[in-house]
Formats: structure tokens, C-alpha cells, sequence
């Protein structure tokens, strides 16, 4: 009686030589075996009856006798078996041969890209990239205080997340070609979808957090005072303007004081002296 066709099981011609049958049962190994399947029982049930075949089709006599029984089991079955098995196995092996050419393109892309130009070295270019944007926008910040420019702003971010994606391609494609070269079916696109959202939705929080450490560490130790030459409340905003040297400057802050305690002859300026744009009003006593 015949239980199982361990030839169909392993997507292998049908009665095929023992050395075919071992390379196959070889590779389904490497995807199936308990122990890189811990937590998945089909898998297992399906390891534990492949090497069932693989044990009885490595007796020689087992296999003659096996695939006689298999070719009576078709005879029985079906008034035209060899046909209906051949077209069963047609379309596995075509499934198969697919995601094998696959697997080899992956693994060949890769590859030529590395002779031309390293994953690291890749890697490394991605990251300076997106860290070069990064302070493009901060140094224009920092210098602009309060005066952005928007478009400027705007490149500087955009070059930013450019790096990111590439950073991120990058470590999809490394996945990609270890999951092909290891014979493994998990999604290589996980780990590079995480990390490409959590730079996405962090890299604003941490570049406000940077501008705003800096300009409360150049108001602490490299500051200095001039007075207030108008100070205007508008909108729930105060707009204050003060010169340094040859240059007039406005900005605004939200009020956080009373309106009365307010004129240019009760408040001083405290300002960088490192960028003369970042200010704060300090109410004199």
C-alpha cells in the first residue's frame, strides 16, 4: 500500500535516482527542520515524512519495490495516471523552477552590485548621505533662527529621507539575498519597512530637540545683553526687535508674562553671541 508520494512531497520527477532525491531532501532541510522551525508543527509533520521517504528511497531494493507500487497505486487510480501525475507534477515543478530562478537572480544581483560597489560601502554612503541633509537643514536653521527659509528647509530634508530610504533598501536587499542564499521564505522587507518608519517619525523630534538644546546652551554661556528697541503685542504673540552691530532683528515669542510688566524700558535682550538670532526677553526688577 502507498501511503505518501515522496516524490510529489519534494517537487522531484517522478522515480527520480537516489543522488536527486538526496540533494532535494538536503535543501528541504534547511527550510523545514525543527530545529529552524521550532514553532511550526506542519513543518515539522512535513520534515518528519520527507525523511521517511528519504530513508526508504536510500534502499535501493525499498525503491524498486516502492516505485513499483507507486506506479500500480496510478494504474488503479486513474484509467491515464502517468498523465494526470505528469500534469500534477508540471505545475509544482513550474512553481518550483520559478521561485528557484528567483532565488538565483536575487542572489546574482547582489552580487554584481558587490564587485561594483560594496553593501558596506553602500551602507556607509547612505548613511552620510542622509546625515549630510540632516545638517544642511540644521546649519540653516541655526543661522536663520527664526527667519527660515522654507525651500531651503524643505531640500535639506528631502536629501535627509533620500538617505533614509536608500539605508533602508540596503538592508532589505542584504536580508533579501541572506534569506535566498540560506533557502529561508520569510519577507525580507520587515526589518527595512521598521526602520525606514521609525527614522521617519524620530528624525523631526530628535532635529527640534538638537536646535533647541543648542539655543538654550548658547543662552547659558555664550550670551550677551542690549535693550529692546520695540516691542509689539499681536495675535497672542509679543514681536520684539533689537540691533547687534549693523544688524536689525525681529522675532516673536509666545507670552509667558503679563502685557503690562512689558515695554521697551523693562526688558533687556539676551542674545547669542554665536548667532545673534537667538534671543529671549528677560524682565528687569
Amino acid at each position: 500500500m502507498v501511503e505518501h508520494d515522496f516524490y510529489k512531497l519534494m517537487q522531484i520527477p517522478p522515480y527520480s535516482d537516489f543522488p536527486v532525491v538526496k540533494k532535494r531532501y538536503y535543501e528541504l532541510a534547511l527550510l523545514y527542520h525543527p530545529d529552524r522551525q521550532p514553532l511550526k508543527k506542519n513543518a515539522e509533520e512535513y520534515f518528519k515524512i520527507v525523511t521517511q521517504g528519504y530513508n526508504l528511497l536510500g534502499d535501493s531494493y525499498k525503491k524498486m519495490e516502492y516505485d513499483q507500487l507507486l506506479r500500480n497505486f496510478y494504474l488503479y487510480k486513474n484509467d491515464s495516471p502517468a498523465k494526470a501525475y505528469q500534469t500534477t507534477f508540471d505545475v509544482a515543478e513550474r512553481i518550483f523552477q520559478n521561485s528557484e530562478r528567483k532565488r538565483q537572480n536575487i542572489i546574482t544581483d547582489y552580487l554584481d552590485a558587490e564587485q561594483i560597489f560594496s553593501h558596506k560601502n553602500r551602507l556607509i554612503a547612505a548613511i552620510l548621505l542622509s546625515l549630510s541633509g540632516f545638517l544642511m537643514t540644521y546649519n540653516h536653521w541655526f543661522i536663520n533662527y527664526n527667519g527660515v527659509d522654507i525651500i531651503y528647509n524643505f531640500v535639506g530634508f528631502l536629501i535627509t529621507y533620500f538617505g533614509v530610504y536608500l539605508i533602508a533598501n540596503n538592508i532589505y536587499r542584504r536580508d533579501n539575498y541572506n534569506n535566498a542564499m540560506h533557502l529561508k521564505s520569510k519577507a525580507a522587507d520587515k526589518r527595512a519597512i521598521r526602520l525606514f518608519l521609525t527614522l521617519f517619525f524620530t528624525l523631526p523630534l530628535i532635529f527640534y530637540g538638537i536646535v533647541m538644546t543648542s539655543a538654550k546652551i548658547q543662552l547659558t554661556y555664550f550670551f550677551d545683553y542690549t535693550t529692546a528697541e520695540s516691542i509689539i503685542f499681536q495675535q497672542e504673540m509679543i514681536f520684539y526687535e533689537y540691533t547687534v552691530g549693523d544688524e536689525k532683528i525681529l522675532r516673536n515669542i509666545e507670552p509667558n508674562f503679563d502685557e503690562k510688566e512689558i515695554s521697551e524700558k523693562t526688558v533687556r535682550i539676551k542674545y547669542s553671541r554665536i548667532n545673534t538670532r537667538i534671543s529671549e526677553i528677560i524682565v528687569v526688577n
